[in-house]
């Protein structure tokens, strides 16, 4: 995959979960907090509880899979996350690696009171443009 595509497929992944708020018709404009951060490389996007929970309703954590596969993003799970311990080691990547898919790490912080997740993009990492935090 060419780094345009890998770039334009994290920046729709990234769209779809900023842009839940609009798409569920919470009645808010407001989106979600958007932060450029590492001089502007990465940007952040810190969904809210209510983002969160449109997001899992409307299905936006199977974008991240449907673009970026299970192998070109990373993710970051709370300590109380159930998917915990589905970590394993990858020898062809060197380093380890968890079964959770996007629209399970936002469905689960969608389901704790005042979760939320937070997306980041760096489009220079070619092997994770994408990262997904669980925030509760």
């Amino acid at each position: 995959m060419s780094r345009t595509r890998i770039i334009a497929a994290a920046a729709a992944a990234l769209a779809i979960g900023a842009g839940a708020v609009v798409v569920g018709g919470t009645g808010s404009a407001a989106a979600a907090d958007v932060f450029p951060v590492d001089n502007g490389r990465t940007t952040i996007v810190y969904l809210t509880h209510a983002e969160t929970v449109t997001a899992a309703q409307i299905g936006a954590g199977n974008v991240i899979n449907a673009l970026l596969g299970n192998d070109r993003w990373a993710v970051t799970l709370e300590q109380g996350s159930r998917y915990a311990g589905s970590w394993y080691y990858r020898p062809d990547k060197g380093r380890v690696w968890s079964n959770v898919t996007g629209q399970q790490v936002v469905a689960e912080a969608a389901a704790h009171p005042n979760g939320r997740v937070a997306l980041g993009i760096t489009p220079s990492v070619l092997a994770h443009p994408l990262w997904v935090q669980q925030v509760w």
